[in-house]
């Protein structure tokens, strides 16, 4: 008979409760006890270690009998803080955020699209440092790092990123030397499809995708309630899925990948080219950053500029396509755009959801699309995302952070 590891078991209750407070917010211990099958002096075990480590509040509730009120529990979103920041070939953008997903803290810094990885990480560690500055080191949980392309999260290494012009770039290693709380480093499509399953769109959802359509085009998915790695954690690549045999070239080096028609780029290149041809439109470019350009163009979309609402169809066709072979291998329940170019909402959304119908199979009436939504945490997505990392390995494994396991 196999022996039983009780400090192991305790450690798994630690987890489960946890989680169940979290997804539960408001719930009685004698609830947990039910849901768990757990004793009730176990539960109260637990919980008066969460309470004591601040991770959980317990508060009366409200009762319509007279008597005595029933004790709620909750997150505790005033002691434990992690630090998520996202990393772009022209900005750095970092948060701190509460249990709840809250945002507490945030900073977008720009930079250079010209600097080594050396001088960006020395970019990140001052992003961190302005973060956390207003608190207590006991109070910092842990930073998560987010980063397009291929990312190795086991040992924190960048081992490819086109937009970055990173390769084998020891990140963790390198920032560890001038921070020293726990960390992890995540791709950032694997990050921003966290943020939705946990604090966005997609709470309560078993298997969803989230799409992110920035300076490239990536896919996360949730499957059965867990992020999807892969067998080596290339996974997500919708960016280079073929919509158009012997199409435009790719910087990739094929031809017709989805991102060479649909990208914040493609979108500032084609209005920058229709300006250039002397086409009516109310939108002026000179003189602004890029994220200001997508802003001017957004604006002017959504009122009625017909030159930006052509350029949208011809994109929202693309990404539609592209959307709609995900749903016929995976039969999601829900759809998540993220990303830069999230922020045209109904201008992208319109198009690619009539182009999602007609390809989605099948086309019957019984077998609807699942929702397809834009995401509800706006530019702050991948960094809330990847903070939530941080939040994610201590309720799986609270051993790590928990100074007292009791048995």
């Amino acid at each position: 008979m196999r022996a039983i590891n009780i400090k192991s078991m305790h450690e798994s209750n630690i987890s489960l409760i946890l989680n169940i407070i979290r997804t539960s917010d408001g719930i009685s211990r004698y609830e947990i006890s039910k849901i768990t099958r757990l004793s009730p002096s176990a539960v109260s075990n637990v919980v008066d270690l969460l309470i004591e480590e601040g991770f959980v509040s317990e508060t009366p509730g409200e009762t319509k009998n007279v008597g005595r009120r029933p004790m709620r529990l909750s997150l505790n979103n005033d002691v434990h803080f992690p630090v998520g920041i996202e990393i772009e070939n022209d900005k750095i953008t970092g948060v701190v955020i509460n249990l709840a997903g809250e945002m507490v803290k945030q900073t977008t810094k720009y930079i250079s699209t010209d600097m080594d990885h050396n001088k960006i990480l020395e970019e990140v560690i001052d992003v961190f440092y302005l973060l956390s500055q207003d608190f207590s080191p006991e109070q910092i949980m842990g930073l998560g790092i987010a980063i397009p392309g291929i990312v190795d999260s086991k040992n924190g290494i960048s081992i490819l990123s086109e937009n970055l012009g990173w390769r084998n770039v020891a990140v963790k290693e390198i920032l560890k030397t001038k921070i020293d709380v726990p960390m992890f480093i995540e791709q950032n499509i694997r990050a921003v499809t966290l943020g939705e399953l946990w604090y966005g769109s997609g709470i309560g959802k078993n298997n969803l995708i989230c799409v992110r359509v920035g300076s490239g085009v990536s896919a996360g998915f949730v499957i059965n309630g867990s992020i999807y790695r892969g067998s080596a954690g290339i996974v997500g690549e919708l960016g280079h899925t073929v919509v158009e045999s012997d199409g435009n070239r790719c910087r990739c080096g094929s031809q017709g990948c989805l991102e060479s028609y649909v990208s914040t780029q493609v979108l500032i290149s084609k209005v920058l080219e229709g300006l250039n041809n002397r086409i009516y439109s109310q939108v002026s470019l000179e003189g602004k950053n890029r994220d200001e350009q997508l802003e001017e163009i957004f604006s002017a979309g959504k009122k009625g500029d017909r030159f930006i609402l052509n350029i949208f169809e011809e994109m929202g066709k693309y990404l539609g396509i592209g959307i709609s072979n995900l749903i016929n291998l995976f039969n999601p329940e829900l759809v998540v755009i993220a990303g830069g170019l999230s922020r045209a909402e109904e201008l992208l959304l319109e198009p690619v959801i009539r182009t999602v119908k007609l390809h989605t199979f099948p086309p019957i009436p019984e077998f609807s699309i699942p929702e397809i939504t834009i995401s509800k945490l706006g530019a702050f997505t991948c960094a809330t995302g990847v903070a939530t990392f941080v939040i994610e390995d201590v309720f799986l494994h609270p051993e790590k952070k928990l100074r007292r396991i009791k048995v």
